[in-house]
């Protein structure tokens, strides 16, 4: 069960506090039922480099799945067609692949008791490498990449089984800790996870990204992959992975994705202080990827603060999160949460990427952006697969995100200039009502689509530059000037 401040976290409908819109250089003219949008093109933050998701506990599965579905495609190329098309999906930009730890290939990881979190690893012996092993994920990840997907990320949520400490793919006390990997240890797996990196690009896979740590801060004593690391660890093998990397030229283009804490405040604040006071981690990483679990509008302005203070100057990565609640969605109930959190992330942090959890599930929760049964192999898809791709399909790489002010306490606003110089706005409804939008006469609106109770990304019509969208809905706008 969720505790309330948790459950607080994942429910809350960001509601901005309004500034005065004195600064009215792109203002509409106003009237009784109007909204406003004021736009200040001059006022530019992050530059958008990827929306995506990842393969972790369904690609090593559904990629098996060979059935006809619709259209003459499988049923796993069916879910690639909705997840990477740019047309007729939702056309992610960035892909994260599933470095297992070996769970799926031995016995000593008892305590991961679901087929689905297990993971299978490429080694046979040190050094030894069948990559023909995860076939049914590694096929995923190259359907990814025929869709032109060019930003792969490599992530490992534990070392290898046979380098920790008690021989599985998750931890048990040690001593007062839950550490599961010694120092000694750090090189063994560091020379693993580049061994793989590289032999992916040899084969033509664009990995971008390698993250060989993820939620450091949690126990992970048992049901899935992972490894705790205290603070000076993570630190520590932070810095180890960097300098060898620095050994292998085929990796000159591959960027190592750290910290990945689970949340940006509470739990994860002795880590950012533990890597603010080391001057060398410092000078290696100035991305930070952190993830967005259990984190309310406080827990990230404490984040940011936590930078001002210090004087960082760092870009910042949202690279995982779903809403942690139990049962199925399929509504826009969750939707709305999701495109919430999006909008809060890109506005309030300037993440300059935003990454989904697992794209598929085969769970009663709100995690998936597409369902399945095991059984039947069912396909469900969900309002949330099409509210991602309300952001996913138009805030594409190289878009640079401008100030968007709105002057109304139920619709949140967030826009961008795609490198086509054309206007892109994303536009969430959180009220019941319909609402008219009003885009400064500057601009002529070119596309707009929108996702509701019955619709998804469906077109929309308007009249001038005046749209009327109903209430519980995302709204994106493509305008030229």
């Amino acid at each position: 069960m969720l505790t309330p401040k948790q459950l607080f976290g994942q429910l809350l409908f960001i509601k901005r506090k309004r500034k005065k819109l004195s600064n009215l250089r792109n203002s509409v003219i106003t009237g009784e039922n109007r909204i406003e949008i004021v736009l200040d093109p001059n006022k530019e933050y992050q530059t958008i480099d990827s929306f995506g998701a990842s393969g972790a506990w369904w690609a090593q599965v559904i990629g098996g799945w060979t059935e006809e579905e619709a259209h003459g495609l499988s049923k796993r190329d069916f879910i690639a067609e909705l997840l990477f098309d740019s047309k007729k999906g939702i056309g992610l930009s960035s892909y994260r692949y599933n470095l297992g730890a070996g769970s799926a290939d031995d016995k000593h990881s008892p305590k991961i008791k679901d087929p689905w979190r297990r993971a299978h690893n490429f080694e046979i012996a040190p050094k030894i490498y069948d990559w023909d092993r995860d076939e049914n994920a590694q096929y995923i990840l190259k359907k990814a990449v025929s869709y032109g997907i060019d930003q792969i990320y490599l992530f490992a949520n534990s070392p290898l089984a046979r380098l920790t400490k008690n021989k599985a793919a998750y931890g048990q006390i040690q001593g007062d800790s839950f550490s599961n990997l010694h120092t000694s240890q750090f090189q063994p797996f560091i020379d693993y996870l580049f061994d793989v990196t590289e032999h992916f690009l040899e084969i033509g896979i664009p990995v971008r990204f390698l993250s060989p740590i993820n939620e450091p801060q949690w126990d992970w004593s048992e049901g899935q992959e992972g490894a705790h690391y205290e603070p000076e660890e993570m630190v520590a093998f932070s810095k180890q992975i960097y300098r060898e990397k620095k050994k292998r030229k085929k990796l000159a283009g591959v960027e190592i994705s750290l910290p990945e804490l689970g949340e940006w405040s509470n739990s994860s604040v002795r880590y950012l202080e533990a890597m603010i006071k080391d001057p060398e981690f410092m000078s290696y990483y100035s991305t930070w990827d952190i993830h967005s679990y259990w984190s309310s509008t406080k827990d990230k302005k404490a984040f940011l603060m936590i930078l001002k203070e210090n004087q960082l100057d760092v870009r910042i990565k949202m690279s995982e999160w779903t809403e942690m609640r139990h049962g199925r969605d399929l509504t826009m109930d969750s939707a709305l949460i999701l495109a919430n959190v999006i909008l809060q992330d890109l506005t309030l942090l300037n993440v300059t990427d935003w990454q989904y959890w697992i794209a598929v599930s085969a769970y009663d929760y709100r995690d998936g952006l597409i369902y399945v049964d095991n059984d039947s192999k069912k396909i469900q898809l969900t309002k949330r697969l099409w509210v991602f791709g309300n952001f996913s399909k138009y805030f594409r790489p190289g878009c640079r995100r401008i100030d968007a002010q709105v002057d109304d306490e139920d619709i949140e606003v967030v826009a961008c200039i795609n490198p086509q110089n054309e206007l892109i706005l994303v536009v969430i409804n959180n009220s019941l009502t319909d609402k008219k939008l009003y885009l400064p006469n500057c601009y002529k609106i070119k596309e707009a689509v929108v996702t509701t109770d019955d619709k998804s990304l469906a077109p929309i019509s308007w009249v001038d530059n005046e749209i009327s969208f109903e209430g519980r809905a995302v709204l994106t706008m493509k305008a030229t000037l």
